[in-house]
């Protein structure tokens, strides 16, 4: 498989495209500071990744709140989004992968565990609203990262199957969720998850999303002039 052509390209979103994960952080801790509990590593360890929703349904089991998955996710939205204005970045190198990849006639999808809401404010944050031939966001589907339910949607999407796709992906639920729907994956781990058991589920772990393009050149993974996006 090595060799075989990729003819898309799907992303993760919180992680990988959008540096938003200090502010996801914030808004937990700031949510649980009220009931006077703590995040641990730990249990942050183990959402990187998920959907809100079951984000939401790990820490209230693991930590014995009294409030449905509902109010858990309602509350923690509500310091999530007071405190997104002007926090919002790419990750470096963000915007212009997305370029280099357009430009070249790559079809593209976007497999994030966010919610439509969240992911409009950040796509309008990196600019890349548009950018994206098909978008599943974490409602979507009916089970979660990592399961593959997200990936395998992304390529019917785009028409095309899961091989002939390639996932990139920061976490390891990310990684686990498109290997199991049969995508070659590049993990590009950030500062908060480039110690995580599970990356090396992936095809290869690369240090920043500059290193993408040339890799898959390396690899023979993509064709020059955008052939890899025709079909036939």
């Amino acid at each position: 498989m090595s060799g075989a052509q990729v003819r898309a390209v799907v992303f993760d979103l919180d992680g990988l495209l959008v540096d938003s994960e200090p502010v996801q952080i914030a808004a937990w801790e700031a949510f649980l500071a009220e009931l006077g509990h703590t995040l641990d590593d730990a249990l942050l360890a183990e959402m990187f990744g998920l959907r809100l929703m079951d984000s939401a349904r790990l820490v209230r089991d693991r930590l014995g709140l009294p409030l449905t998955v509902e109010e858990v996710m309602a509350r923690r939205d509500a310091h999530f989004f007071a405190a997104l204005p002007g926090r919002l970045h790419p990750m470096p190198g963000a915007r212009e992968l997305v370029a280099a990849l357009q430009a070249r006639g790559v079809p593209l999808a976007l497999a994030t565990s966010g919610h439509r809401r969240y992911v409009d404010v950040a796509l309008a944050a990196l600019e890349l609203e548009g950018a994206f031939a098909f978008e599943v966001t974490g409602e979507q589907v009916s089970a979660g990262k990592p399961a593959p339910d997200i990936y395998l949607a992304a390529a019917a999407g785009l028409g095309l199957p899961p091989a002939a796709c390639v996932a990139l992906e920061d976490a390891p639920n990310g990684v686990a969720a498109a290997k199991e729907a049969g995508m070659r994956c590049l993990a590009v781990p950030n500062a908060m998850t480039a110690d995580l058991p599970g990356l090396d589920r992936a095809d290869a772990i690369l240090t920043s999303l500059d290193a993408v393009l040339p890799w898959l050149d390396g690899a023979g993974w993509l064709r020059a002039g955008g052939d890899a996006a025709r079909s036939g």
